[in-house]
């Protein structure tokens, strides 16, 4: 790890949605080659591949020989394997979020990358977005002060959010099937940990779903945290709202920062439009007006740091480790709810 080679030769599993922006990403990228894509779709497979490049290939096995790295971006419950597989043949990894459909998965995909001591990242694009890294630096420069409260507040329209089922996903196929606590809801727990620099250690929530026909599909969680440092956080996220919009701040001992964000234009739920902030040595509040969308740019930069990473011994932005953590907070969210009770995080 660390020395450079010509070109990070990858492999991506799984031709969804999702592997579109990587698929573009990568294509930017004049240090990054699609190699290889495989799907268990053939046809998915052959499409993306006459778009974006790479040969394609019936199983990872197959292909490792060729490659160095591999994206596996296949739905959560899958993923173990296609990881695992990778990390024993010694290619570096980036893995899409969640990490797995559940905590022990995580944990054994995270322990493996340690022992084959590869670059392996998480796929938590939200760090490499404008805005939320303008909301993290004004934190960690000390504009706020002690910061000791964050939010994030996020509303639109999901999977079921009229109560039923009206399009083909992989989050609500039965064979599939997670909820947004364990699917979206691990950007929002990273966004607090990464912003914060801080730990949580306590969870209390409310999580339901609003399609009756799927009992086991959520798309709404309110949650409070209790932080490490002692400071608190909220999260309410809603896959179920007619209107969206969305909001990310801190509280410090001596300022407040947020950003701001609605539909018009883009994703309501996760563009940001506007910045804010203001601190005891300002006399008005300073609003800067950024167009932070949801579009490709975020994946590009997230492959840029992984390629980087590999080539010349960068340090990513993201590890495994976090991929892990997000999901064992997402775990206590779902189990708070479940017993109606706060949740402790040793």
């Amino acid at each position: 790890m660390g020395s450079r080679m010509d070109k990070v030769r990858v492999a991506l599993v799984g031709s969804g949605a999702i592997a579109h922006r990587h698929g573009y990403a990568l294509k930017q990228n004049e240090f990054a080659e699609l190699t290889a894509v495989v799907d268990v779709n053939r046809d998915n497979a052959s499409a993306f591949a006459a778009k974006w490049g790479g040969s394609v290939y019936d199983s990872l096995d197959d292909c490792l020989g060729e490659v160095d790295a591999v994206y596996v971006l296949t739905p959560p419950s899958v993923r173990p394997d296609y990881a695992l597989a990778a990390l024993s043949s010694g290619k570096h990894l980036l893995c899409e979020k969640p990490l797995a459909a559940s905590e022990a998965d995580a944990r054994r995909i995270a322990t493996a990358a340690d022992e084959a001591g590869t670059v392996a990242v998480m796929g938590l694009n939200m760090r490499h977005r404008r805005g939320f890294d303008r909301l993290r630096h004004a934190v960690h420069q000390g504009k706020l002060g002690r910061p000791y409260h964050f939010w994030r507040q996020r509303f639109g329209s999901g999977p079921g959010a009229t109560g039923t089922i009206t399009s083909k996903n992989w989050r609500t196929d039965p064979q599939y099937v997670v909820g947004m606590t364990v699917e979206s809801f691990s950007h929002d727990a990273d966004l607090l940990r990464w912003i914060m620099q801080d730990e949580i250690v306590s969870v209390s929530s409310i999580v339901y779903g609003t399609v009756p026909d799927m009992p086991t599909f959520d798309n709404n969680a309110y949650v409070l945290f209790r932080l490490k440092s002692g400071g608190s956080a909220t999260i309410t996220a809603s896959w179920s709202s007619r209107i969206s919009f969305n909001d990310c701040g801190v509280l410090g001992e001596s300022g407040t920062a947020f950003l701001y964000g609605s539909a018009l234009g883009n994703n309501g739920i996760w563009c940001s439009r506007e910045f804010h902030i203001k601190t005891d040595d300002d006399e008005f509040e300073t609003i800067e007006m950024i167009q932070d969308d949801l579009d490709e740019a975020s994946y590009v930069n997230e492959t840029d740091d992984f390629v980087s990473a590999i080539r010349e011994g960068t340090t990513p932005r993201t590890t495994i480790w976090d991929g892990y953590e997000t999901l064992r907070v997402s775990a206590a969210v779902l189990e708070s709810s479940r017993i109606g009770a706060p949740v402790t995080l040793e």
